[in-house]
């Protein structure tokens, strides 16, 4: 197995199993803290109601969805996951809304074939996981009509963000492991130099490419207490808190709501961000 395939099939199993279950289960607290994601990109894509348009790495389904009510009976809307849990809650949040012009499909896009040549295809944090990002992205801009655009939403670094760094501080405040991003391994700041993401997408054969730097604020919970919730279930913060007994649990636990009361604010639980928006053309 060559080690792009090693990776996708690491980041199947992964995103089947806890971290689909993470996703699933903080659903709406997580759709809350990406919603200035969205937000950018339904900005930015600018709709005129017609476009065909795919959501890659689309998760449970928010920003489909949303991008599937500003279109018109004309448009229509696939989202596509590796992962069978999330496309599950993906399907579920569709019938639910009433919204039919989307359709929710479980692939891995990095090897995904279009019916149909696609005038937009977006993305809210979901394309750093791909095993070999040259490849994913030449296949993605095959998908595109010569028109079309590539919208996506992510990270900068890590140091810039603070909802992770408040967390990892927490549990690195009672712990010798220490968290160090590998840019080169598939996660949520591998998109996050700007020269990286540049010479990625000019490979995989994409023009005027566009970086757009954004701070949204975040809201990471109504209260102290689900704000913590949320960061202590993180998969990041889990990775360093295995095996750690309860009562260290427990300490950082009690840590993080103490430090969080200094971003209480009276509507909730705010905290800074810094992202990425990028636009390509094939």
């Amino acid at each position: 197995m060559d080690p792009a395939t090693s990776v996708n099939a690491k980041q199947r199993e992964l995103w089947n199993t806890q971290t689909a279950d993470y996703w699933i289960r903080q659903k709406s607290a997580l759709d809350k803290l990406l919603q200035p994601l969205t937000d950018l990109l339904l900005e930015a894509a600018n709709l005129a109601g017609s476009e065909q348009v795919a959501d890659i790495g689309c998760g449970t389904g928010a920003t489909a969805l949303q991008i599937a009510s500003a279109l018109d009976d004309g448009g229509h809307v696939i989202g596509i996951d590796i992962s069978r849990k999330l496309i599950h809650s993906a399907v579920r949040a569709a019938e639910e809304a009433g919204i039919n012009n989307v359709a929710f499909i479980e692939a891995d896009a990095a090897r995904f074939e279009f019916d149909k040549a696609q005038d937009l295809l977006v993305s809210r944090c979901g394309v750093m996981f791909f095993g070999d990002l040259v490849k994913a992205f030449s296949r993605l801009r095959k998908g595109l009509q010569p028109g079309g655009r590539l919208l996506l939403a992510v990270w900068c670094s890590p140091e810039a963000n603070e909802w992770y760094q408040f967390p990892m501080q927490c549990v690195e405040a009672f712990s010798e492991t220490r968290d160090s991003p590998d840019y080169d391994a598939p996660g949520a700041f591998t998109l996050a130099k700007e020269a990286r993401v540049r010479d990625l997408l000019d490979t995989a054969g994409f023009k005027d490419i566009k970086l757009a730097s954004h701070h949204p604020t975040l809201f990471v919970g109504s209260t102290v207490d689900e704000a913590a919730e949320l960061f202590m279930a993180m998969n990041s913060i889990q990775t360093l808190l295995h095996g750690a007994e309860d009562a260290l649990q427990e300490r950082v636990l009690q840590h993080m709501q103490e430090g969080l009361k200094s971003y209480q604010q009276d509507a909730g639980v705010y905290m800074k961000s810094a992202c990425w928006l990028i636009s390509a053309k094939p």
